[in-house]
């Protein structure tokens, strides 16, 4: 008897489950209420600054890992090579902001 079942069957166990979906929300919506908080402070420069751009990053990385699939997707290179490839981008777009800013002598 031929098996019938497709790399997309086998694919779908390792992806997140409508619950876990849910949690990730929450998060979001916690860290997203926590940097609206945090504008609200009357902190200025780097206080103010810093800690939004970490929020930041930690929103991107669940957004791409598990919204977008790329923690499971495609796993080449011994691993995570579309994630890796996004925390480098996100990066460099964060070098490439403070260089901006360096420039332009922004205080922040």
């Amino acid at each position: 008897m031929a098996n019938t079942e497709t790399a997309h069957d086998v694919h779908d166990e390792e992806h997140v489950s409508e619950r876990q979906y849910w949690v990730v929300f929450v998060v979001l919506a916690i860290i997203t209420a926590v940097e609206v908080a945090w504008s609200y402070l009357g902190l200025e420069g780097a206080a103010l600054v810093l800690p939004l751009i970490a929020m930041m990053v930690v929103k991107f990385l669940f957004v791409v890992g598990i919204f977008m699939h790329l923690y499971f997707d495609l796993k080449i290179l011994n691993g995570r090579w579309f994630t890796w490839s996004f925390g480098t981008g996100l990066i460099l777009a964060i070098l490439v902001f403070l260089a901006v800013i360096a420039t332009f002598e922004f205080q922040i």
